[in-house]
C-alpha cells in the first residue's frame, strides 16, 4: 500500500495533520513540543483510494533532549520506508535553520516531498508559504490544520503521487477486521512493553529507551506468523493516579485504557526485577473489571537467577490472584526468550473466548458442581440453580435461572467460575455469570 510519511521539526503541527488525514482523533495532540515520539501508522482513502499516513516524532539535530537519538533514529528509518514525503513546517515562525537542515535530509532520499506550510490560518496569509520554496522542492502548499484549510489541496497532490496500479487495488476492509487478533500490551512505564513488541516484530518499530514513560501513543502495529495476524497496541505505560499530570501523560493514560477496551487480548507486562507492585494490580483490575481475556508476562527474567524467578512467579500469583485464569508466560524481550511462546498464548486464549458450549454440556458441569458444594442459604431458605444457558458474544457468558438471584454472593459465584473453567475447557477465559431470580410457588 502506498505510504506517506509527515515529517518535521517539532510543534510544527505533524499530529495534528496526521488527524486531519485520518479523520479521527488518534495521535495526542498538545502544545508541547516533542509529544510525538513513536510512529504512529493509520489507514486514510481519498478519491475512493486507501493509503498509508504515518505520524512521526518531531527531528532535532541537537541531544538535548534525551529522546532525540531514538526519534531521529525512528524518522530516519521511516525516511527508508515511505514512498512519499510530506515536509510540515510553522508559517507563522517563518523558515528556520531546522527546517533547511531536515530539508537537506529529505533531498537525499531522491523521494518526492510535498511542503505542507501549517498554520495559515487566513487565506490573505497564503504569501507567508512563499518563502519555502527557498527548501528546494516543487510543491508548497499552504493548509491550517486548525481551521481545516488546504487539506483538500494536499490530498488531492498526495493522490496525483499515488502510482495507477495502486488506485486499481480493491482492499477487503470487512475480512481484513475479522482476520487479526488486537493485541493491548499494558503495564507500568519502563516493564518493557517496546522492547517487547520490538522483539516480536523483530525490528525497532517502536522507540525503545530505558527512560521511564518513553511511548505516550498507541501505536498500532500490524504483524503475522504462521498464517495468524495480530494487531498490537503498544500503549503508554499507566502510572499512579497521584503522578499523572493533565496534559500529554493524561491522554496517554486515557489511551491505554481505551486499547484494554478494544483489545482482543491483553498483555500485562511485568518487571521481573521488581514484581508485580500495587500498579500492577490496578492494571490488572481494569482488565478483569473489563471481562477481557489476558496473558501475564513476566520480563527481564535474563536477570535473574533460577531460583529468584520460582519466587517472582509465585509473589506474581498471589498478588494478581483475581487474574487467575490468564496464563504467565517468562520472557526476556533483550534475550527473545519467551516470544514464541508468547504468541501461542495470545491464541490460544483468543480461541477460547470464542468457545460455544451446548447447554446439555453447561448444565450437567453445573450439576457435577453443585453436587460438590451445594448453593449457601439466603434468608433462611436455600438457593438452588434451576437451569443454566449460554448467551452469544464474547467472552462467555452465562445466564443462570435461579430462585434469589441476590443471594448468590462473591465467594459462592468465584467457586463456580473456576469450576466450570476447568470443566467446559475454558481455564484461559474470563466468564461471566449472570443471575436471574425468580419466586419459588408456594407448596
Amino acid at each position: 500500500m502506498f505510504r506517506v510519511a509527515i515529517v518535521g521539526r517539532p510543534n510544527v503541527g505533524k499530529s495534528s495533520l496526521f488527524n486531519r488525514l485520518i479523520g479521527k482523533r488518534k495521535a495526542i495532540v498538545e502544545d508541547i513540543p516533542g509529544v510525538t515520539r513513536d510512529r504512529i501508522i493509520s489507514q486514510t482513502e481519498w478519491r475512493g483510494v486507501k493509503f498509508e499516513v504515518v505520524d512521526t516524532g518531531g527531528y532535532i539535530t541537537s541531544d538535548e533532549d534525551k529522546f532525540a537519538p531514538y526519534i531521529r533514529k525512528q524518522v530516519e528509518k521511516e525516511l527508508q520506508e515511505a514512498d512519499l514525503l510530506v515536509f510540515v513546517v510553522d508559517g507563522k515562525q517563518g523558515l528556520t535553520p531546522l527546517d533547511k537542515e531536515i530539508a537537506t535530509l529529505l533531498h537525499r532520499t531522491e523521494k518526492p516531498v510535498i511542503v505542507a506550510v501549517n498554520k495559515i490560518d487566513d487565506p490573505e496569509k497564503e504569501k507567508l508559504a512563499y518563502e519555502f520554496y527557498e527548501l528546494g522542492f516543487q510543491d508548497v502548499i499552504p493548509i491550517s490544520t486548525i481551521q481545516k484549510l488546504g487539506i483538500a489541496d494536499l490530498l488531492d497532490k498526495i493522490y496525483e503521487y499515488i502510482p495507477d496500479y495502486e488506485k486499481e487495488v480493491e482492499y477487503e476492509e470487512e475480512e481484513e477486521e475479522k482476520d487479526y487478533i488486537k493485541v493491548a500490551i499494558v503495564g507500568k512505564p519502563n516493564a518493557g512493553k517496546s522492547s517487547l513488541l520490538n522483539a516480536i516484530l523483530n525490528e525497532e518499530r517502536v522507540l525503545v529507551s530505558d527512560i521511564p514513560g518513553t511511548t505516550r501513543d498507541t501505536v498500532d502495529t500490524l504483524f503475522e506468523k504462521d498464517s495468524q495476524r495480530f494487531l498490537f497496541l503498544d500503549t503508554a505505560g499507566i502510572r499512579k493516579r497521584s503522578k499523572v499530570e493533565y496534559g500529554v501523560e493524561f491522554f496517554s493514560v486515557g489511551r491505554s485504557i481505551e486499547a484494554i477496551e478494544k483489545a482482543d487480548v491483553v498483555v500485562l507486562v511485568i518487571d521481573a526485577i521488581i514484581g508485580a507492585t500495587e500498579q500492577d494490580q490496578k492494571i490488572a483490575g481494569l482488565i478483569q473489571r473489563r471481562y477481557k481475556p489476558a496473558v501475564i508476562v513476566i520480563n527481564k527474567i535474563d536477570m535473574l537467577k533460577e531460583k529468584d524467578i520460582e519466587k517472582v512467579i509465585r509473589q506474581v500469583k498471589e498478588k494478581l490472584y483475581f487474574l487467575d485464569y490468564a496464563p504467565i508466560v517468562l520472557t526476556s524481550a533483550y534475550k527473545k526468550i519467551g516470544i514464541e511462546e508468547l504468541l501461542n498464548q495470545i491464541v490460544k486464549v483468543y480461541n477460547q473466548v470464542w468457545k460455544r458450549v451446548s447447554t446439555g454440556q453447561l448444565n450437567r458441569a453445573l450439576k457435577q458442581i453443585t453436587s460438590l458444594r451445594q448453593p449457601p442459604s439466603y434468608q433462611g431458605k436455600p438457593l438452588k440453580i434451576y437451569y443454566a444457558t449460554q448467551l452469544e458474544g464474547k467472552p462467555p457468558a452465562f445466564l443462570l435461572f435461579v430462585n434469589k438471584a441476590e443471594g448468590f454472593k462473591e465467594n459462592y459465584v468465584k467457586f463456580l467460575e473456576n469450576n466450570l473453567r476447568k470443566l467446559l475447557g475454558l481455564e484461559n477465559s474470563p466468564i461471566k455469570l449472570i443471575f436471574r431470580g425468580k419466586e419459588e410457588k408456594a407448596d
